[in-house]
C-alpha cells in the first residue's frame, strides 16, 4: 500500500513539474500560429491589388528574353519589352577631289582635298518598347532615336491588331516597306554603316495605314506581304523620295495635300525562314540547312516641289498656294538572300523612274524643248554583299560591292548631259566582326572607298552626299574638255554595339 502511494505521488510531482513547460509551449504555438496567420493575411492582401474598376490585377512575371527585360502578366495580356542600343563608332576620312595639283591649278578652289579627319561619335542610341495591351492580338511598338532629337527623335510608333498571321492591320508610324536593308536595321548590318545604295534609295519612315501578313506553315513562308497606305512626304526639292517623320500640322501645304503614297513588299522563303538580318546567325546546330529568299518592293511618290533649277517659275495656284510644278516617282526593287552553313549572300537591284509635270498656269508652255529641262530620269543600282562566319556566331568577315548609275541630264540648253540628281557613285567595303553575345553585343572594323562621278550641283545634287561630307560641284575644267571629274571618300571605321 506504501509503494502504491508514493509512485501516485511520483507523477503528481511529475505533472505539477512538466505543466509550466507544457502550457509554455502551447501559448508559444499558439503565437506561432497567430502570426503565420497574419502573414498570410498580409500575402492574400499584396497578391488582391485593385484596380481602379475594382477588379483584381493579374500577377506580373519577369522574364529575359534575347538579352532584354520582358514584363507581363500571368493570362499574357498585358506585356511590355524594353530595351536600348548604342553604337560607338571611331571614324577615319580621308578625300579627295578634282586631282588638284597645286594652287595654280583651277580645280584647287572647288577640291576637298585635305578634309581628313579622325572623330568619336555616339552614331546611334535608341529604346524600344514593344508588347500587347487588353489581349495578345493588340500589339504596340514605340522607338526612340536619341542622337537624332528634333523632329527626328521619334522614330516608329504603331499600334497592331494581330488576331491572324496571315491578316494584320497596323497603323501608325513606321519604316517604308522597300528596300530590305533599310528594313532589317543598322544594328543588325554586317558592316558599321549602310551602303551607298541604300543611303540614296531608302523611303524612309511614314505614317499611314498598312496591312501585312504570313502565309505558309511551321517549315515555309510562302507568302509574306506588306501593303499600305501612307502620306508621301517629299524629302527635298532635289530628292524625291519620302521621308515622313516629322509631325506636321492638320493644315494644307505643298507637303499634306491630296496625294497619299502607296507602298508594297512581298517576299517568300520557300525552304524556312530567312531571319531579318544580314548575317547567317544560326548556330552549328541549324546552320547546315540552306535558306534562301526573294522579294519585291514598289513605292509611288507623288508631289508638288519648287526647285528652279529643274522647273522654272514655280507659281503657285490661285488659293490653295499650291506649286505650279509636279512630280511623280514610281521606285521599284528586287532583292535575293542566301544563308547557308554561316554563309550570308545579299544582292538588290534598285530602278527609279521620275516624271515632271506643269501644272495651272504652266501647263504645256513647253519648258523643255532645247534641251533646256530634263522631261523624266531613271536610275539604277546595285549591291552585293557577301559574308562568312570562320567562328559561327563569333568571326565574321565580308565583302561589299555597291554601283549607281543616275539619269544625267542637260540643262540650258547644253550639248553635253552635267546635272544629274545624284553622281553616279561605285562603294567596295570590307569588314570584320567579332560578335561576343550576338548583335547585342559586337565588335566590327569596316573599310570602304566610294567614287562619285561629279555633276554640277546647280540646285540638283544635294549638300551632303551618303558618306556625310559635303558634295563638290564638277570642275569647270572637266566640263570644257568633256572628262569626267571624281570624288573619292576612304573611311576606316571601328564600331562598338550594345543592346540591352
Amino acid at each position: 500500500m506504501t509503494t502504491l502511494r508514493l509512485r501516485w505521488l511520483a507523477v503528481a510531482a511529475l505533472c505539477a513539474a512538466i505543466a509550466p513547460a507544457l502550457s509554455a509551449q502551447q501559448t508559444e504555438a499558439q503565437r506561432l500560429q497567430a502570426e503565420i496567420a497574419q502573414l498570410r493575411a498580409e500575402v492574400d492582401s499584396l497578391k488582391k491589388v485593385q484596380s481602379q474598376g475594382g477588379e483584381d490585377s493579374p500577377a506580373l512575371k519577369t522574364t529575359l528574353k534575347g538579352n532584354v527585360f520582358n514584363w507581363s502578366t500571368e493570362d499574357g495580356n498585358f506585356s511590355l519589352t524594353m530595351g536600348s542600343w548604342v553604337q560607338f563608332r571611331l571614324t577615319y576620312n580621308d578625300e579627295r577631289a578634282q586631282d588638284a595639283e597645286g594652287p595654280s591649278d583651277p580645280n584647287s578652289a572647288i577640291a576637298s582635298n585635305g578634309r581628313d579627319f579622325w572623330n568619336f561619335k555616339i552614331t546611334r542610341a535608341k529604346t524600344f518598347f514593344r508588347g500587347n495591351i487588353v489581349s495578345k492580338e493588340w500589339k504596340y511598338f514605340v522607338l526612340f532615336h536619341w542622337t537624332a532629337g528634333g523632329n527626328d527623335l521619334l522614330e516608329e510608333a504603331y499600334m497592331t491588331w494581330a488576331k491572324y498571321k496571315e491578316f494584320n492591320v497596323s497603323a501608325g508610324q513606321t519604316k517604308i516597306p522597300f528596300s530590305y536593308e533599310f528594313l532589317v536595321g543598322y544594328n543588325k548590318l554586317q558592316m558599321c554603316e549602310g551602303s551607298v545604295v541604300n543611303e540614296t534609295f531608302n523611303q524612309g519612315w511614314g505614317k499611314g495605314l498598312w496591312l501585312s501578313g504570313v502565309i505558309g506553315d511551321d517549315q515555309r513562308t510562302w507568302i509574306k506581304y506588306v501593303v499600305g497606305i501612307f502620306n508621301g512626304a517629299l524629302r527635298a526639292n532635289n530628292d524625291f523620295r519620302n521621308q515622313d517623320r516629322a509631325v506636321n500640322a492638320d493644315a494644307f501645304s505643298n507637303t499634306v495635300d491630296a496625294d497619299l503614297m502607296p507602298a508594297l513588299r512581298v517576299e517568300t522563303h520557300p525552304l524556312g525562314n530567312v531571319a531579318d538580318d544580314m548575317v547567317d546567325m544560326r548556330g552549328e546546330d541549324t546552320y547546315n540547312k540552306v535558306l534562301f529568299s526573294v522579294g519585291f518592293g514598289m513605292n509611288w511618290l507623288i508631289s508638288r516641289f519648287n526647285n528652279a533649277a529643274l522647273r522654272p517659275g514655280a507659281i503657285t495656284g490661285a488659293g490653295s498656294g499650291r506649286f505650279a510644278t509636279g512630280q511623280d516617282t514610281i521606285a521599284i526593287t528586287l532583292d535575293g538572300h542566301f544563308r547557308w552553313h554561316g554563309l550570308s549572300v545579299n544582292v538588290a537591284w534598285i530602278h527609279r523612274h521620275t516624271e515632271f509635270h506643269n501644272f495651272g498656269p504652266l501647263q504645256g508652255n513647253g519648258v523643255t524643248s532645247g534641251r533646256a529641262f530634263p522631261g523624266d530620269l531613271t536610275d539604277n543600282a546595285f549591291t552585293f554583299e557577301v559574308g562568312y562566319f570562320i567562328l559561327p556566331k563569333k568571326l565574321d568577315v565580308g565583302v561589299r560591292y555597291g554601283m549607281i548609275d543616275s539619269d544625267e541630264f542637260w540643262l540650258g540648253g547644253a550639248s553635253t548631259k552635267r546635272n544629274a540628281l545624284r553622281p553616279d557613285s561605285t562603294e567596295f567595303g570590307l569588314v570584320v566582326g567579332y560578335y561576343l553575345l550576338g548583335h547585342n553585343l559586337k565588335f566590327q572594323a569596316d573599310f570602304t572607298y566610294v567614287v562619285y562621278q561629279l555633276a554640277v550641283a546647280a540646285g540638283t545634287v544635294p549638300a551632303n552626299a551618303p558618306a556625310g561630307q559635303g558634295m563638290p560641284s564638277r570642275s569647270a575644267g572637266s566640263i570644257a574638255n568633256d572628262q569626267s571629274d571624281y570624288w573619292n571618300i576612304w573611311q576606316f571605321r571601328v564600331q562598338l554595339q550594345w543592346m540591352f
